[in-house]
């Protein structure tokens, strides 16, 4: 029975309702800055506190989003008893609720399912002492164990079976790092259902189909349908316009013949779409098309509305072109027998995704450890009754036990709850009636990317107003947040914007805002203006951006093939560093615009007072400050540090909390390196980024003089060694022995004392990491050297110390994990810098700070602003999710394209066709959603800033709308958006304040009969021809400062004005510039770097020899590369072979050159010895080793060289070495150019240099060339340039000339003796 409202009572008749009803399932659909909390908070109280129908606080269940949330909730209603006690001091009802308020559980959904996983651990099984796995702990945990999986995958599963079909056809070109995605995208995906192993089966098995029938009766076909006639729809709307148009006066009357003809072809397509048949529907595109336009007379014709129409008729044909080349270029038997195909990779996928679900549930219960899904998965498991089905849900006695104990289970935040947690709630909640209260606004439902499900709270809100046996429905519509100008000018939007068929819901007069917030008006603010306003910025006709006119490529996607071998970002980055160039360039002009207005508003520059704002602790009007403005965007990455720099140029103090540029600060990559050799010395990028860092401040100069030290220490060849090998090596007290043609060099003492330094601390390091905790080593180090203090003293050293106590912290929340030690969490940190991953820029300011705030549109859900900017509303929206060759969705399933290996294309199949249209109007929902987060933020002032490309056309698009007949926007017109401006252009096209913006454009100017008395009040401002200001002002520096001016504007991006054509003097100058040419155009050709034997194969013309010749191979080139090496990298392709190739046996027999000890006495035995060991140390496979010839090795090291080798007092083995030449010995056809002296890098590695008895040297090299029974002469000749210039480099690196030069080839055991060319030079 309905409660009466009290006559002194504030509440609104609905939030009275909200507050009062009970008794069965109630959903509050609350509006932005609606009370909802304070209703929800009243609620509580009204029901703790009743004195007629007492409640205890712990049999409620309050769910909220966030800890934070709850912990104010408790407060506010712990306050609210309290003030309740002093009016009724004697209530022992109050008192009692105040006691039981800890008890009460007014919480997380999280931390209720941790509460009844406590209370029934042994219902699951679980260890009692369980823990929550932290999301690094987490991550590591999976990384192992799937890549434990995938590699016994590779062992088993056969190079035909099935998982190596699925790995070639999803997994990536150079690594399956694509692959361990997808599965753990899958694995998390999956979590979100009550039933994922279910989920997962039922899906693969829907790709199992034999008949057509089956196919037109899949939920894939259906999506399809429905979007097709959506679009054709939109062509119909388009081309009904043009008709309009044509016979209008002055139209081109002839076109309307065409225009007819055109209808009734879309007309028919829709009727067949209408059908259930795809072979109708495939037959009917197949002949679809429009005919040619009949000419007109230009007399009788005008022209701007001949174009239009045009226009218009063209567009209606790419809608038509694009269905039909998208959906109906293959028979509907061809897409058949893609899923037939798909079905057992489908099975493998599911099966090997449960299998990794099973083992990373063992390693975490090994641990005692859960993860935030499993709270959810273990608290359902309990809760369900053993008997329950995916089709039916049946409470267990645990479910009972909490039905009985919950009169009232209260969720906020409705709208973003998932299918698991609304299986928890069902399962405690009472049946019947219900008892559930639900609290939400779907049009605030932005976080499906977390998998949240607007869906559930979208079904109740029909289903409630349909049928109150149902549900109780209340919409909370009066808005206590914004002035009126706000609330009117979000109704005006979204009216036009939200409907059911593309956003998901209707904005209907029941969602519509109605203004509840009183605030000072008129005289009391000075008059101000708080019409919302919009900036924008016309980048003129001329900008460069991506924004083109092909919507419809971008929307739909393509059917065409697409090559496998064009990786992620192959041939793309000049794209993508454009598009970035263009982005930022756009972020800065919009940088500009709200720099000017922040100015103005704040009075900065003098002039009027600052705005004013209401402040509700004083109940009157004050000054602005920097505080009160915030700048909210859609993603703040790359936009951020490019406002707060112009902001802070500007004398603007701004503050934006990054999510990125962490891992790039200077003083935390230090730290990183520093770590890294602390774990491995033995790197030589982090150990050279050490020394030269302010940690040891080693010069370039000085680094070179330890190298040249540490090589004319050596008694062999360092290249093993690295850096850290040349440093311990320079340290050495005197060297005995030198490297050939080699003369002792040694530091000075000051350098080698601080070098000495450097090593005894190290050494220290790495004795605390290995005994000690990661934590205190890193707080050592920043005590140690002083470089946090260093820092600190720095430019930004507020923030440069915050990012190294961020690394302090993150390590000891490493450590509180049940992983331990550097090197694993180096891993972790390499690992996550491998995806992307970033951890943000730590915090350096407090919330009070009075600073303008920059902040993403998601963080600021449930905060307001005074004053809000909304910028960024022409980037595009972020589409890259549409673009996988696997898709997922919840009721679709999975998506993927069709992947031909052997031709290396894949093609869009129709489930990823389907789950592609339906993710992308899904997209849209959400990004409406977003933008209705953004305008309902401010409470005072709303400013939406643009820049925006070719202004006058983008308006003539559109004016478009201004056709529509009544208040919401064509569908297709919204379904195409590409930005939020191209939902707002048209929106407030349709607006009376638009009239004057349309007449100095020179568009049609009327307003909608609808929008005539539009109480909203808008201010549309344009800008351009800054730029143009910025010349004239630097012309008075005799040109210089017009070419500066010009330069930045280049490398921005920035449109330059256009020059009158009236002057003719400067054409002969412009004509010369654009037809400027490259002098040396043919030095372009020639590569800056190169190799031996490329250089071999430039004067030969021959095919390369095996390319592995140039790579050190055994535990040299082990150590250099195994801490570059990721243990991600797939299988190397020589274990993937099942013969070895060419390449693969030279490398094999180099192996064995190198690593064989050189004695007197090596035979047949000793050789197959050496082999067997090298197998054992796993320089060698065991299918490289049975291709070794040990008796043909045994012949060499029975020859005269051979033994001379084995006498040899000094032997160097796979040399490397790097040269300069000029470009005429390398490139033939540059000896007559200017490039001729150009100086070009040659690298190479020789295979073996040994001195003689008599102290001459020999140079040596391997050839693993089939002779085909020739002796080898003729083979050795096209080896002279090679051998050539391995012997200048020896000569001119070591100051000692080479006396005799050979080739073996182990093909019959042949050796053959050069002599250097006659010229003596080597030269190509």
């Amino acid at each position: 029975m309905p409660v009466a409202k009290p006559a002194h009572a504030t509440w609104t008749d609905d939030q009275w309702s909200a507050i009062t009803r009970g008794g069965q399932n109630m959903l509050v659909a609350a509006a932005a800055g609606s009370g909802k909390t304070a209703v929800l908070v009243e609620r509580i109280i009204r029901k703790i506190a009743s004195s007629e129908e007492p409640m205890d606080a712990d049999r409620l269940l309050v769910a909220t989003f966030t800890k934070a949330a709850a912990a104010e909730m408790k407060e506010r209603i712990r306050e609210a008893l309290e003030g309740e006690l002093v009016k009724s001091p004697d209530s022992d009802h109050l008192r009692r609720q105040l006691a039981l308020m800890n008890r009460a559980s007014i919480t997380t959904l999280h931390s209720f399912c941790m509460e009844v996983i406590q209370k029934y651990f042994q219902l699951v099984p679980l260890d009692p002492g369980f823990r929550i796995a932290n999301e690094t702990e987490a991550e590591l945990m999976r990384q192992d164990v799937l890549e434990e999986q995938v590699e016994e995958l590779y062992e088993t599963g056969g190079v035909d079976g099935r998982f190596w079909r699925l790995a070639e056809s999803f997994g990536g070109e150079r690594n399956d790092d694509v692959l361990f995605s997808l599965i753990q995208n899958l694995y998390d995906f999956s979590r979100s259902h009550p039933w994922p192993e279910a989920w997962l089966l039922q899906t693969a098995k829907s790709f199992e189909m034999e008949t057509l029938e089956e196919l037109e009766e899949s939920e894939w076909f259906l999506a399809i349908r429905s979007d097709v006639r959506m679009e054709l729809r939109g062509a119909l709307d388009s081309l009904r316009q043009a008709l309009k148009l044509a016979e209008s006066p002055g139209g081109p009357k002839p076109y309307a013949a065409n225009l007819q003809d055109d209808l009734a072809l879309i007309g028919y397509l829709l009727e067949v779409a209408d059908g259930e048949r795809w072979e109708h529907l495939y037959h009917a595109f197949q002949g679809a098309g429009f005919g040619k336009l009949k000419p007109c007379k230009a007399d009788e014709t005008d022209k701007a509305v001949q174009d239009q129409v045009k226009a218009l008729r063209e567009q209606a044909k790419k809608q038509l072109v694009s269905i039909r080349d998208e959906l109906f270029e293959r028979e509907p038997a061809e897409y058949l027998r893609e899923l037939t195909a798909l079905a057992p990779l489908m099975q493998e996928l599911v099966r090997i995704v449960i299998s990794f679900g099973a083992k990373y549930a063992e390693a975490k219960t090994e641990k005692g450890l859960v993860d935030f899904a499993d709270l959810e998965h273990f608290c359902l498991q309990i809760l369900r009754s053993p008997d329950s089905t995916p089709d039916q849900l049946l409470p267990s006695e645990a479910a009972e036990q909490y039905r009985e104990r919950f009169m009232e289970v209260l969720l906020d935040e409705y709208q973003d709850t998932n299918m698991v947690q609304e299986a928890i709630v069902e399962l405690i909640s009472r049946e019947g009636a219900g008892n559930r209260f639900m609290v939400g606004d779907v049009k605030q439902s932005i976080y499906r990317f977390r998998l949240a499900d607007p869906g559930l709270f979208l079904a109740k809100y029909k289903s409630f107003a349909e049928q109150e046996t149902k549900g109780l429905r209340i919409d909370l519509a009066r808005n206590f947040r914004s002035r009126a100008e706000i609330v009117d000018g979000v109704n005006f939007i979204f009216k036009q914007l939200m409907n059911e068929n593309v956003a998901e819901i209707n904005y209907d007069q029941r969602a519509e805002l109605v203004c509840g917030a009183t605030y000072p008006t008129g005289a009391e603010t000075g008059y101000q203006d708080y019409a919302v306003e919009m900036l924008l910025y016309n980048r003129g006709a001329n900008a460069a951006d991506d924004d083109e006119d092909d919507e419809l490529s971008d929307a739909n996607g393509t059917s065409s093939a697409d090559s496998l071998d064009s990786d992620e970002g192959s041939g793309a980055p000049t794209d993508s560093a454009l598009s970035d160039l263009r982005e930022l360039a756009t972020a800065e002009l919009e940088a500009e615009l709200i720099t000017l207005q922040i100015r103005k508003l704040l009075a900065l520059d003098g002039g009027d007072r600052p705005f004013q704002v209401y402040d509700k602790r004083t109940k009157g009007m004050r000054s602005g400050s920097f505080r009160d403005i915030v700048i909210l965007l859609r993603a703040t990455q790359a936009w951020s540090p490019v406002m707060m720099e112009r902001l802070r140029a500007a004398g603007i103090p701004a503050y934006a909390e990054l999510s990125t540029g962490y891992f790039q600060a200077t003083e935390v990559e230090v730290i990183l390196s520093l770590l890294k050799i602390i774990d491995n010395p033995y790197q030589d990028i982090p150990l050279a980024g050490v020394l030269r860092s302010p940690l040891y401040a080693f010069t370039a100069e000085e680094l070179a003089q330890i190298r040249i030290a540490g090589t004319a220490s050596a008694s062999g060849a360092t290249g093993g060694q690295g850096f850290y090998g040349a440093v311990l090596q320079a340290l050495e007290p005197d060297p005995e022995h030198t490297p050939l043609g080699d003369t002792p060099y040694r530091l000075s003492d000051m350098l080698r004392d601080r070098l000495t330094a450097f090593t005894e601390r190290l050494d220290r390091w790495r004795e605390e990491a290995r005994q000690g905790s990661l934590a205190d080593l890193i707080w050592n180090i920043y005590r140690e050297t002083g470089y946090y203090d260093l820092v600190g003293g720095m430019p930004g050293g507020i923030q440069r110390q915050a990012n190294l106590r961020a690394l302090y912290d993150r390590s000891r929340q490493y450590e509180a994990t049940s992983f331990r030690g550097l090197f694993r969490f180096l891993r972790f940190i390499e690992r996550m810098q491998d995806g992307g991953g970033d951890l943000g820029a730590a915090r350096a300011l407090g919330e009070q700070e009075d600073v303008v705030r920059i902040m993403s549109i998601h963080k600021s859900k449930g905060l307001e602003f005074p004053v809000v900017f909304v910028a960024g509303l022409s980037k595009a929206f972020n589409q890259s999710d549409l673009k996988s060759n696997f898709l997922l969705h919840k009721k679709l399933g999975f998506g993927p394209k069709f992947v031909d290996t052997a031709l290396r294309l894949s093609y869009p199949t129709l489930p990823n066709l389907a789950i592609k249209r339906s993710m992308r109007m899904e997209m849209l929902a959400e990004e409406m959603r977003v933008l209705y987060v953004a305008l309902t933020r401010p409470k005072e002032k709303l400013y939406l800033v643009s820049a925006v490309k070719d202004l006058e056309k983008q308006m003539a698009k559109w004016s478009a709308a201004m056709e529509a007949t009544d208040w919401s926007l064509p569908e297709p017109m919204l379904a195409r958006a590409r930005s939020y401006l191209d939902w707002l252009g048209p929106a407030l096209m349709r607006h009376p304040a638009s009239i004057t913006l349309k007449q100095e454009w020179g568009l049609a100017v009327h307003t909608p009969v609808l929008m005539a008395e539009e109480p909203s009040r808008f201010r549309i401002h344009v800008l351009s021809g800054g730029i143009q200001a910025d010349l004239e002002a630097a012309a008075g520096s005799e040109g210089e400062g017009e070419r500066e001016v010009l330069l930045s504007y280049l490398q921005q991006a920035v449109p330059l004005q256009k020059v009158s054509e009236t002057e003719d003097k400067l054409e002969s100058q412009v004509s010369s510039r654009l037809n400027w040419q490259y002098p040396d155009a043919e030095a372009t050709g020639y590569f800056t770097k190169t190799t031996v034997t490329e250089m071999k194969r430039l004067k030969t013309w021959m095919p390369s020899e095996e390319e592995a010749e140039a790579l050190p191979v055994g535990p040299a080139a082990a150590s250099n590369s195994e801490s570059a090496q990721s243990s991600w990298i797939r299988r190397p392709r020589f274990l993937e072979a099942r013969k070895l190739t060419p390449a693969e046996r030279g490398i094999a027999y180099h192996a064995v050159m190198q690593q064989l000890p050189l004695s007197a006495d090596i035979d047949h035995e000793v050789i197959l010895n050496e082999i067997a060991a090298m197998v054992e140390r796993e320089q060698l496979t065991e299918e490289q080793s049975n291709v070794i010839d040990a008796a043909v090795v045994s012949d060499f090291f029975r020859s005269p060289l051979g033994q001379a080798l084995c006498r040899s007092p000094r032997v160097q083995r796979e040399i490397p070495f790097s040269r300069i030449l000029e470009a005429r010995r390398v490139y033939p056809d540059a000896i007559d150019t200017s490039s001729a002296n150009e100086n070009i890098l040659i690298q190479g590695v020789i295979d073996c240099v040994f001195e003689k008895e008599d102290g001459g040297l020999v140079l040596l090299d391997y050839k693993t060339d089939s002779l085909h029974g020739g002796d080898g002469q003729a083979a050795s000749e096209r080896y002279q340039v090679q051998l050539d210039l391995y012997a200048e480099a020896v000569e001119q690196i070591w100051k000692r000339p080479v006396t005799e030069m050979y080739l073996f080839f182990f093909d019959g055991a042949r050796i053959v003796e050069m002599s250097k060319s006659s010229d003596g030079s080597g030269a190509v």
